[in-house]
């Protein structure tokens, strides 16, 4: 009887423990030692679970056990050691959820029902105890409805760690369905799917790892904990495309080491739509055939059935003798005879290129001349191509008097006019063909209020208006993309703005102003700097919210010395090139893992310069990054001091500067820094330079008392 009571004490303890716990959970942190306790929650949770489902065998069927062993005793014990394990699951659980990155229904029906499991579990230690008393189809019951709690509690923990409806998913879906090319969108259709079979089950709305979902374009715009997912328009400064390229050893790899990893060409495509604007809205027929971001879905998704045809193959000789660079020639599917023939560079097209196709004319089902210079006599060519059933003719000189031309081809179903000067009048007589079935006039006259009037008047057919943005629904641009990335130049540097997105102004300044869309100078031709400067830019477009500011400070490094010996050793993760490194005129990154930046912890970044003649230094300036605004498990500062040591050899030196640079504030913090140290030394043939990082960051910032990062790209001499 002792033992019994001391179980079911120590059971009343834990669960008291567990009440105590919610009550004050929003006013506890927990300690990274108990962290490790609470991290063993996915572990221990499998014993309970078997030992119910066992103890439920036992009480639901005992007839077929007890002629070999003692049923009542056998129950007790696995009672006792399923409410002792289930109590100490939910107090693991509870700490784990204290970490964060848990929120949403699932979270809370799982930990509640969690929660019920423990009381139930240990309810049924007390009434097999009692159950004398109390009639035995009560205790089944019981028992019973606590592995009903069991198998609730699993499919919500499965939606946690796997993502939603994990378990139930494959009964609830069907054959995969066909990628439709005609009206698939880029973010629904080809990059929300990686999201989900990747990404979610770790960044939903029930659990935001790093403040971070990725369900839904709202929640992608916002970013996380270290900012914008998006930034910068361009896949060298997008966060997301960064985790996703580190090595997959680094600690901040995504998906993390052990989850299922993207393949080659998930990347790619990811790659490709970042690089093209990230635009949420886009359809995937507005790309042409030849943009590397429809290459890319179409390396990964099944497009939509091929209709077949019974006409004879085409001439393997005539394909290859018209088959160029500038006149790609395909077959739509293996073992088709239907082709699909496409044209590149506007300076290779000529009154001869369609017409040279006569040989396998019947053969050509689709036809693209995105971007051409065609005309009127072009398109009465298109009456001879019999089995045409798609054209693109997005961005060509194509107007009402040109579209009436299409109607002359019988067998056309789906037509791409976006970015001609089509209206709404050469519109509905295209439409009036009964053959034809999709319309794309994305980026023309015809405005959205015109696009639903056609859509209404031909509600069996298809039309493609594209993505508009309303005073609702505006969507910010992301920031232009400079080239090149290096801000340090010997004697001057050409430097291009570019944007993914057709149509964007970008504004700029040199004189520090903010680049507004008056003000501002537009960029039109290369901007040439031969001098130190500060570039801002901006981009702009009607529909859309500017971008946010880029700004870049150019810096003039006209001197280097005869000879560079690195005298300390980096740490062995961010080398760089090691001496060589320090004065290539390349520009480390806001990102400090990308090969740029050298990076010491705990010690000092130490380098020697060795001219041959004496010199005159009058400043010495070092290019450091500095990141430690909300960051946390990386702090990176610039140096709590540098010293510069000088003299006619390495021997006889003196201190000739040391400089403490200020912590700047975070509302004032920029990711690089370029740090002036006034040395106003002549004659030198030697100089040393130290910058020590902080070994115990200072009260008051990120990180406080933990040992800071150095980076270092650049060494400027004046």
């Amino acid at each position: 009887m002792k033992a019994t009571y001391w179980r079911f004490n120590l059971l009343v303890g834990l669960n008291c423990f567990i009440v105590f716990f919610l009550l004050v959970e929003h006013l506890i942190k927990v300690p990274s030692g108990i962290q490790v306790i609470g991290r063993m929650h996915p572990m221990l949770l499998h014993f309970p679970i078997v030992l119910l489902v066992l103890t439920g065998l036992f009480v639901n069927f005992p007839k077929r056990f007890q002629e070999s062993v003692s049923i009542s005793v056998l129950i007790r014990e696995l009672l006792f050691v399923s409410a002792l394990t289930s109590a100490l699951t939910v107090i693991m659980g509870l700490l784990l959820a204290r970490e964060g990155g848990y929120d949403g229904r699932e979270f809370q029906w799982h930990k509640w029902i969690g929660v019920a499991i423990s009381f139930v579990s240990w309810g049924l230690l007390w009434i097999q105890a009692n159950q004398h008393k109390l009639h035995r189809y009560f205790f089944v019951g019981a028992t019973n409805l606590c592995l009903v709690l069991v198998l609730i509690a699993g499919h919500f923990g499965a939606s946690l760690t796997h993502g939603a409806d994990f378990v139930l998913s494959p009964l609830r879906s069907g054959d995969a369905k066909a990628f439709d090319l005609e009206h698939a969108k880029v973010f629904e259709d080809a990059v929300l799917p990686i999201f989900k079979a990747k990404c979610l089950s770790c960044h939903n709305p029930s659990k935001p790892k790093g403040d971070l979902v990725l369900s839904d374009s709202a929640s992608i715009l916002k970013g996380g904990e270290n900012g914008p997912l998006l930034l910068g328009g361009g896949t060298t400064e997008s966060l997301l495309i960064q985790r996703l390229s580190l090595d997959i050893s680094h600690e901040h790899h995504m998906p993390p080491e052990g989850k299922p990893q993207l393949t080659a060409e998930e990347l790619a495509l990811l790659e490709a739509w970042v690089a093209n604007g990230a635009q949420f809205g886009l359809p995937v027929a507005t790309l042409r055939a030849d943009d590397t971001l429809m290459l890319a879905i179409q390396a990964i998704y099944q497009v939509e059935e091929e209709e077949h045809f019974d006409f004879p193959s085409a001439d393997e000789a005539s394909i290859k003798k018209l088959a160029s660079p500038y006149r790609v020639i395909r077959s739509v599917a293996n073992g088709s005879p239907a082709l699909a023939v496409s044209f590149y560079g506007t300076s290779f097209y000529n009154q001869q290129s369609l017409s040279d196709l006569k040989p396998i004319v019947q053969q050509i089902v689709t036809l693209n001349l995105s971007g051409m210079p065609i005309d009127k006599k072009d398109l009465e060519m298109l009456k001879s191509f019999s089995n045409l059933r798609k054209v693109n003719l997005n961005n060509t000189p194509l107007d009402d008097e040109g579209i009436a031309l299409l109607n002359a081809v019988p067998t056309l179903k789906s037509v791409s006019l976006s970015g001609t000067g089509v209206t709404v009048e050469g519109a509905k007589s295209l439409l009036a063909n009964e053959a034809i079935q999709k319309l794309y006039v994305w980026n023309t006259a015809i405005n959205t209020e015109e696009v639903g009037q056609l859509a209404a008047s031909y509600p069996t057919k298809y039309i493609e208006g594209g993505f508009v943005s309303d005073e609702t629904s505006l969507l910010p641009l992301t920031t232009p993309q400079v080239t090149p990335a290096r801000t340090f130049f010997r004697d001057n540097l050409e430097i291009s703005l570019s944007h993914a997105i057709p149509g964007v102004e970008i504004r700029y300044s040199l004189d520090g102003s903010e680049p507004d869309s008056i003000t501002g100078t537009l960029f039109d031709n290369p901007i040439v700097i031969d001098r130190a400067q500060k570039l801002r830019m901006k981009a702009y477009k009607k529909g859309w919210l500017p971008s946010g500011i880029v700004e870049r400070e150019y810096v003039k490094s006209p001197n280097l010395p005869d000879r560079m010996e690195l005298q300390s050793r980096p740490h062995y993760l961010f080398p760089a090139r090691m001496e060589l490194s320090l004065m290539d005129l390349e520009s480390g990154g806001d990102n400090h893992a990308d090969g740029r930046w050298q990076g010491y912890l705990q010690s000092s970044f130490a380098t020697a310069l060795y001219f041959d003649k004496p010199t005159t230094i009058d400043t010495l300036m070092l290019s450091v990054l500095q990141n430690y605004a909300g960051v946390t498990y990386m702090p990176v500062y610039p140096p709590e001091h540098i010293e510069i040591w000088g003299g006619k050899d390495s021997v006889n030196t003196r201190l000739l500067a040391k400089v403490a640079p200020d912590l700047m504030k975070h509302e004032h913090l920029t990711r690089r820094r370029l740090i002036h140290c006034p040395v106003k030394a002549s004659n030198v043939q030697y100089l040393k330079l130290v910058a020590k990082p902080y070994q115990n960051i200072p009260a008051g910032y990120p990180g406080s008392g933990a040992p800071a990062w150095l980076f270092v790209d650049e060494i400027i001499l004046k």
